[in-house]
């Protein structure tokens, strides 16, 4: 007892620090950084979605248009959300994509935007993740 008094200043900073290394280890929020797993599908095509295969896929599909341009009107009105991709990492944006229970289909003029969104938001956790793109034999 007498040992706790001399030092639970020392004992404190100690324990705030463990704290601190625990939630910062098994934080939802952290990155993970094994690239070559977050990679393979997508080298290998996994994480592309045709239209016709859009239509296949069970649950609900969240279609998330990536960029600057207008969303088009013609397909998939009522399940799809506009969103900037620089700001997939805002915590509204990883709550939306976090709470639907289906595939988020990501979808932009240019191939390459969906992309980088795909990669980034692997590596945050999510899983279920696909691209659009009508030309799947482009991999």
């Amino acid at each position: 007892m007498k040992f706790l008094k001399q030092y639970w200043a020392i004992l404190s900073v100690l324990l705030l620090v463990l704290i601190s290394v625990l939630a910062k280890t098994f934080g939802s929020r952290q990155f993970r950084y094994d690239a070559v797993r977050w990679a393979e599908p997508s080298v290998q095509g996994l994480n592309l979605l045709s239209s016709g295969q859009l239509a296949e896929l069970p649950g609900n599909k969240l279609i998330v248009w990536l960029g600057d341009e207008a969303v088009p009107a013609s397909r998939f009105s009522g399940i799809s959300v506009k969103m900037d991709p620089r700001s997939v990492l805002n915590r509204q944006n990883l709550r939306l994509l976090r709470k639907n229970k289906g595939p988020v289909i990501l979808c932009s003029d240019e191939i390459s935007v969906p992309a980088k969104v795909w990669m980034i938001l692997s590596e945050t956790g999510l899983k279920n993740i696909y691209i659009l793109s009508d030309d799947t034999d482009n991999r």
